[in-house]
């Protein structure tokens, strides 16, 4: 067998074997997109499938001397798959769960071995799968896609007054306030909010209401706690049942814009319901390499060329926009994505700020990182190595967001416009970075998930320097801003304007979050394993939590209530629930009183049952409401 030949049936199978293996990865990724309800990242789902079909191809070639062999027609394959296994083992997110690096391997044998049987009856047939097949998947997202945005200027929207304000809302996405240096941390890590905190108003005790992006953001958008917006990790939707701030800003003349990196800010999940526009930079999936076998691979080679995790495109998609707008006010929402995973993930003088590590060590700890998310249990060794890389850049991403706030605001800035806007810095929610063993958001319901920066900027409202020291919740800032815009805030938002605090009044109330299981995520711990050690990191089940003066007190569905007291133990490590029984009993039946107030459902109802109506109050709960401060 000459030299040419041996090449053209390596390059046959390699074809073969390629488009197998990408289908059967495609199948799983789009699978795991229809599940979780994400948008369609088509482009990055195509550029994921050429990238391995054409690895494929290479990988048989390079193992073409294997034709020599006797039956190579088997030899090939299974010796593909074996290098598949291995590559796939290289970059797995959890090595200890088998089916996740080993299944989709055989699976591609298995499809090749099936395309074989029917190429060598009728080739066109498997010319035609390979061809059609990829499209079908591609286009199931799409077809499933929800559409809740309305695009461009509606005919009929009113005028404002030519000196409204603009309303500028930038959630840095899973930037925790411990890690910000506009909260006491060692590291200059937010130089912008220092500024932003020395010219309009810092809450010292900002507390997200949810542990991960779409509870929190429909907790910010709608004004309501997610056990009454109903969108949350068992639901994994906002419905239009609630007027969004895009929604009410929008009706009451303002253009509305959303430009965000991140695929949860998208119709997929109904968070951008009442934008006019909406730049869906998420697209471009760099956000998600992490979740991809295929980027995984490349990036740990270093051949992945990724900036960032699309920060810089959403500033320039901001900028585009600002160049030629009109002069109609504008409520602009932003995400920036770069605190989060991958936190290698960054513009390298960002990325080597606080450390000079090895990049490959770098990436490796990451992933390590974000098996942990998903299950994976680490020993003291694996702990201790990956814990200050992962402190260092995650550091790293809090000052690029930091950095990319600035950017925008400097738009802002130049166009003469800053001072005559309603400009609201926040954190969606935390990251747990070690504490209590863990890793990352979602399953964590600790402080380091929970608190986060808070700050506001409107001259024309705010006294430059202002403070508020005293415990909020973020799901005041609908309120907020609807106060500073001189508009009634909807009935229907659970938590009146924080602006009073600034005088002294108490705002901000209830401090309560939630947390509801995540069904996929929890599925990946073994049973009887937590995502580290401790009464608050149960993937399964549901939490609420709830602070009142020094107190925490947390309920979790099946494991009872645990307390702790934060002023003399702020890592949580101490449960008071057995040793202080009479404050457990005092603080929930605080608890019971506000849940009535406000509506809340218990935490085993069923989340489709109707939403209790919170003004049917007797003269009792009333009566317990004034004497506890939440009503006048």
């Amino acid at each position: 067998m000459n030299k040419e030949s041996t090449f053209q049936r390596a390059l046959r199978m390699g074809i073969g074997f390629g488009a197998a293996i990408s289908i059967v990865h495609l199948t799983t990724g789009i699978g795991l997109i229809v599940a979780l309800g994400m948008p369609p990242m088509t482009g990055f789902a195509v550029n994921a499938f050429i990238m391995e079909f054409l690895l494929g191809i290479l990988a048989a070639l390079l193992l073409a001397p294997l034709f020599r062999l006797n039956k190579a027609e088997w030899v090939l394959p299974v010796a593909l798959t074996i290098v598949w296994i291995g590559l796939e083992r290289f970059v797995a997110v959890d090595p200890s769960k088998l089916n996740m690096w080993i299944g989709p391997s055989i699976g591609g044998l298995v499809v090749f071995a099936i395309g074989r049987k029917i190429f060598e009856r009728n080739p066109k047939i498997v010319y035609g799968l390979v061809t059609v097949l990829p499209l079908i998947l591609l286009s199931v997202p799409m077809i499933l896609e929800k559409s809740s945005s309305q695009f461009g200027l509606p005919a009929d929207i009113p005028d404002l007054e030519a000196d409204a304000p603009d309303v500028l809302v930038i959630v840095m996405d899973t930037v925790r306030a411990q890690s910000s240096s506009t909260y006491g941390y060692d590291r200059q890590t937010t130089p912008t909010l220092d500024r932003i905190a020395k010219e309009g108003l810092l809450f010292k005790d900002a507390n997200a209401p949810a542990t991960w992006s779409l509870p929190a953001h429909a907790s910010i958008f709608t004004g309501t706690f997610p056990s009454w917006n109903n969108a949350h990790g068992e639901t994994r939707y906002l419905d239009d049942t609630l007027p969004t701030l895009a929604e009410t800003l929008g009706a009451a003349g303002y253009e509305t814009r959303c430009f965000s990196a991140n695929p949860h800010i998208s119709d997929a999940f109904g968070l951008t319901r009442g934008f006019m526009y909406n730049d869906e930079a998420w697209r471009t999936g760099e956000g998600g390499r992490g979740f991809s076998f295929i980027y995984r691979l490349i990036d740990t080679f270093g051949l992945g060329g990724s900036v960032d995790k699309g920060g810089q495109v959403v500033v320039e998609n901001i900028e585009e926009w600002m160049d030629s707008r009109s002069d109609r006010p504008a409520f602009v929402f932003v995400n920036f994505l770069e605190a989060h995973f991958p936190f290698h993930q960054l513009p390298d003088e960002y990325l080597y700020e606080y450390q000079q590590g090895d990049i490959a060590d770098l990436r490796e700890a990451g992933q390590v990182a974000f098996g942990v998310q998903f299950g994976r249990q680490l020993n003291d060794e694996e702990f201790n190595r990956v814990r200050q890389p992962l402190v260092d850049m995650y550091d790293a991403g809090i000052l690029y967001t930091d950095f990319l706030v600035s950017q925008v605001l400097k738009q802002w800035e130049d166009e003469g416009r800053l001072d005559n806007t309603v400009v609201v810095i926040l954190g969606d929610h935390g990251e747990v970075m070690g504490e209590h063993r863990a890793f990352g958001h979602v399953t964590p319901v600790t402080e380091q998930d929970f608190r986060v920066p808070l700050l506001m900027r409107y001259p024309a409202k705010i006294p430059a320097g202002s403070v508020i020291e005293p415990a909020v919740s973020t799901i005041g800032t609908f309120a907020t801003i609807m106060d500073m815009l001189d508009y009634e805030e909807p009935s229907t938002v659970q938590m009146s304007s924080l602006l009073p605090g600034i005088h002294g009044a108490v705002v901000g109330q209830p401090v309560l979050a939630e947390r509801f299981e995540e069904e996929m995520l929890a599925a990946r711990f073994a049973p009887g394993t937590a995502n580290g050690v401790g009464p608050l990191v149960n993937p399964r089940g549901r939490y609420r939590s709830f602070r009142t003066g020094p107190y925490k007190l947390v309920q979790h569905s099946t494991d009872g209530t645990v307390l702790f007291n934060l002023e003399v133990d702020p890592m949580e490590s101490n449960d008071l629930s057995e040793s202080h029984p009479e404050e457990v009993v005092r603080i929930e039946s605080e608890l019971a009183i506000l849940q009535k107030m406000l509506g809340l459902p218990n935490l085993d109802a069923d989340v489709k049952a109707p939403r209790i109506d919170p003004g049917a109050m007797d003269a009792g709960t009333m009566e317990a409401l004034r004497e506890l401060g939440y009503i006048e």
